[in-house]
């Protein structure tokens, strides 16, 4: 079944919220929502995995977290699926961590104490949807992930992505690739605290079956040094390229 187009996605999280906290709260985050709806651009991120898997970096967290690698909707609990998939829009939801297992994404999921906190998603060799830079066939698309509202601040989202490196490089795995919205200040700050390194800034356009990716300058980004902008674009200026898949 056919996804929602990027521009109807903001819409239907935004009746979710609408259901979940009223309209006096909705009306409150109409700001927010309407510059996430007009901002498309996109922060993408790199990490060359060493020849050996890193030690984990110093953390008081790992006595209250663990890691889970789910490759199923069958190796998941009726509870994780309830919460996770509730969490904005459960039609959308439910259709589309379907299809990713379907596509063999795995699903990471963390406990704090037991209790889910929060989850990521990796695809090894191509991605869901077409992407903005080149993959090769042993290296890994990291996209989609939440912490849950409560548990943020905690550090939980670098220690997933950490651990998830941690695994991959285990596996032998050569790249990982990342992306994040432009205006998720609080994620660009997060990978901040994560071995990922700035690639550049793009966004993408659908014309006629195809997908094009422009990759622009890139702002002064919490935390980060300056951009390495890929190959196909070396000078940092405004180009226009297909994007892949």
């Amino acid at each position: 079944m056919k996804q929602p187009s990027s521009f109807l996605e903001p819409i239907s999280r935004l009746a979710a919220y609408g259901k979940r906290h009223g309209v006096r709260a909705t009306l409150q985050r109409g700001g927010l929502f309407v510059r996430r709806l007009f901002s498309n651009r996109m922060v993408l991120f790199y990490y060359d995995f060493p020849n050996s898997a890193a030690p984990y970096p110093a953390t008081n967290l790992q006595d209250r977290l663990k890691v889970d690698r789910i490759q199923s909707r069958e190796e998941m609990t009726s509870v994780d699926w309830e919460q996770i998939v509730n969490f904005w829009n459960p039609e959308i939801s439910q259709r589309r961590f379907s299809e990713r297992f379907r596509e063999g994404a795995s699903l990471w999921l963390i406990r704090s104490e037991q209790a889910l906190a929060g989850y990521g998603w990796t695809m090894t060799g191509r991605t869901i949807e077409p992407h903005y830079h080149p993959l090769g066939a042993n290296d890994v698309h990291m996209f989609d992930f939440l912490v849950f509202p409560e548990y943020r601040g905690r550090k939980i989202n670098p220690f997933l992505v950490d651990h998830i490196l941690k695994q991959l490089g285990a596996e032998g795995k050569t790249r990982a690739y990342i992306e994040v919205r432009e205006w998720n200040r609080a994620q660009l700050i997060s990978l901040g605290k994560t071995p990922f390194q700035l690639l550049g800034v793009a966004r993408k356009t659908s014309l006629f079956g195809r997908t094009f990716v422009e990759w622009t300058s890139a702002p002064k980004l919490p935390g980060s040094e300056k951009a390495h902008i890929p190959a196909n674009n070396p000078d940092g200026a405004s180009r226009v390229g297909l994007a892949s898949r």
